[in-house]
């Protein structure tokens, strides 16, 4: 699905998480800053009801 949207896996699995519940808090930990920005851009990443049922 990363592939597909163009961005990376770690992206995906992010967004996801914050799509599971609103009180849900993803803690990533990161020591360079492209993978903090990437980190970042999860929380603007809005799944689809179809591309959260693909994932497990």
């Amino acid at each position: 699905m990363a592939e597909e949207l163009g961005i990376s896996p770690h992206r995906v699995c992010l967004a996801w998480l914050l799509a599971k519940s609103p009180s849900m808090i993803a803690i990533p930990g990161s020591t360079r800053p492209a993978t903090i920005r990437d980190s970042a851009a999860a929380a603007d990443l809005v799944l689809t009801a179809g591309q959260l049922a693909r994932l497990p």
